[in-house]
């Protein structure tokens, strides 16, 4: 017999943190789970350094209802501060599905890169890797999910992965310390999930 797992489940939806704040998530029932991956990407807001690098860190609790005493800490990532970082305009409309993306240049951008394309509709943002660069050219390994008009992209964007045995817990949720950041920054974290036979 196989395990049944879960498609994508929301942790936290694509979020933009503010400067120098901490974003708590709502905690989600993980109840009739017994093993889990999660998966946290971060992008950049700016083209800026951290001052001090945000962390974003896992939590979960045995209580189905916690108070802030209950909830412990299961794994936790922390992104580089970043320097020189890729940050350019795209140029005009790049339609979901293109695989190439001219940026206004390719200043900074290199073939192996994990970049965020920060679209003025933060739901229409995503993360993509770059196969290689020519001029202002990106090309990426997959397709664009969305339409990117107006959207800028950054590199130095960042992928965390955790599998987590979740045999004694019932609540899971996020939290994104950004308290000395100097910068905004954008988080997304999901999970699938394993259940039983």
């Amino acid at each position: 017999m196989a395990l049944t797992k879960t498609g994508e489940t929301s942790l936290l939806a694509i979020v933009s943190v503010t400067s120098n704040t901490v974003t708590v998530g709502s905690g989600v029932d993980v109840s009739t789970y017994y093993g889990g991956q999660i998966t946290a990407r971060m992008g950049r807001a700016t083209s800026s350094a951290f001052s001090t690098a945000p962390t974003c860190r896992i939590e979960g609790s045995y209580k189905t209802s916690p108070t802030a005493d209950e909830w412990a800490v299961l794994c936790q990532f922390t992104p580089s501060l970043g320097a020189s970082i890729g940050s350019q305009a795209v140029s005009g409309t790049e339609a979901a599905g293109q695989t190439v993306v001219t940026l206004a240049a390719g200043t900074n951008f290199a073939g192996g890169d994990y970049v965020f394309f920060h679209n003025s509709t933060i739901g229409n943002s995503e993360w993509s890797r770059v196969v290689s660069v020519s001029s202002a050219d990106l090309t990426l390994e997959e397709g664009l999910v969305s339409a990117q008009t107006g959207a800028t992209c950054r590199d130095q964007a960042e992928q965390f992965v955790a599998q987590l045995d979740l045999t004694g817990l019932n609540r899971l949720r996020v939290i994104i310390d950004g308290r000395a950041t100097g910068q905004a920054n954008i988080w997304e974290v999901v999970a699938g999930f394993v259940s039983g036979l």
